[in-house]
């Protein structure tokens, strides 16, 4: 049988790291017609020779008549080393697109999980497309 975990080029994740998460919300939340959801998301890309490190912020905001009721932020890091010669040479091109393509997910199901447990049912976010961060 083939070994899956044999890479011969390109990026390998080597740790995820939470590094912060809060969550505030008010007792008495509003739900349904007239909640806004804004979420606000950055990355930063560091190389050092060929490693990768990718630090991703999530911020979530609902507000319902101006009034801030709910808000989570979770930043993570995400750190990937080059295997052998990959056909992308722009490390910090794979780190705005891919690398944080690759973070996002975990950072939704911890939003998620934190939704959940504060009793205000799941905060599922959408995907991103991150190719805007060319």
């Amino acid at each position: 049988m083939e070994n899956l975990n044999k890479l011969e080029s390109g990026f390998q994740i080597k740790n995820l790291i939470l590094l912060e998460s809060s969550f505030f919300r008010i007792n008495n939340v509003a739900f349904g017609e007239g909640v806004n959801n804004n979420l606000d998301i950055n990355t930063d890309v560091a190389v050092n020779d060929k490693v990768i490190t990718v630090a991703e912020e999530a911020t979530l905001v609902q507000k319902f008549q101006d009034v801030e009721q709910v808000k989570i932020k979770v930043k993570m890091i995400g750190i990937f080393e080059c295997i052998g010669e990959s056909a992308l040479k722009d490390f910090d091109e794979f780190g705005k697109i891919n690398g944080a393509a690759i973070i996002f997910p975990y950072i939704r199901e911890h939003i998620t999980n934190i939704s959940l447990k504060a009793g205000i049912g799941a905060i599922i976010l959408p995907p991103v497309n991150f190719t805007k961060n060319k």
